[in-house]
């Protein structure tokens, strides 16, 4: 029967890991303390952001560790929920998990050719409130509830026919700033991170576009909206 290593052997392990890691995205060549990677780092990863303030206390513990050993038991002996917590940090670092793996597959999206009653009947039938728009392979432009409300206002009196009017009506009334658009092999840190400096920026990230290389003129394969995001944020364990 194999041996059960301890719960500091297993910390130490982890976390001389993780300083390794830091290392490797600072390309650290001058073998600086972890303190100063750690600094470096959160300003590179969104990972190391996200977790600066654990990784200082797990530093702190190694420390302790380290230089309270007695000959045959170690005094900081980390608890389970220690070792669960810098496991999951480890595994975000080495392995984050993928936009792909979270977006919306197959997202509808129309052209500057189809319909404004179509596009609303789906907004209804799907109960959806954005819709990219892909013109000749290239998505160009998102259709959202606000940007059919700008359009119906700079109508003002005029009777609106919208069975009869196409999408490139509206797309004057898109805004730039209501998408972004990435690759498939993001990791979910840094897309969360995307959200939330949208949201201090004051532009409000409506939907992020997820293409297979992560440029305009890639096939859409995803879509991912602010809706999704407590979810992500739960599965991710994340604040």
């Amino acid at each position: 029967m194999a041996e059960v290593k301890p719960n500091s052997e297993i910390f130490i392990e982890l976390f001389s890991e993780i300083e390794q890691k830091l290392k490797t995205i600072c390309n650290d060549e001058f073998h600086s303390n972890f303190a100063e990677l750690l600094r470096k780092a959160r300003g590179i990863n969104a990972v190391v952001n996200q977790y600066a303030s654990d990784l200082k206390e797990f530093s702190q513990l190694r420390n302790a560790i380290v230089h309270t050993r007695r000959e045959n038991f170690v005094i900081a002996e980390p608890h389970n929920d220690v070792i669960k917590e810098i496991r999951h940090i480890h595994s975000l670092l080495h392995n984050p998990p993928r936009v792909s793996s979270v977006m919306i597959k197959n997202p509808y999206f129309t052209s500057s050719e189809g319909s404004i009653f179509e596009l609303l009947t789906v907004f209804s039938e799907k109960n959806i409130m954005r819709c990219p728009v892909i013109d000749k392979g290239t998505v160009t432009c998102l259709i959202t509830a606000k940007t059919i409300s700008r359009w119906l206002t700079s109508k003002k009196q005029n009777k609106v026919d919208i069975n009869g009017t196409k999408i490139s009506e509206l797309v004057p009334f898109t805004e730039k700033t209501d998408y972004c658009i990435i690759a498939e092999n993001i990791d979910i840190i840094s897309l969360v991170g995307m959200f939330k400096n949208s949201i201090k920026r004051g532009t409000y990230i409506q939907a992020v576009l997820v293409t297979k290389n992560g440029q305009p003129n890639s096939p859409l394969i995803g879509i991912i909206t602010p809706s999704d995001l407590p979810l992500i944020i739960e599965r991710m364990n994340l604040s």
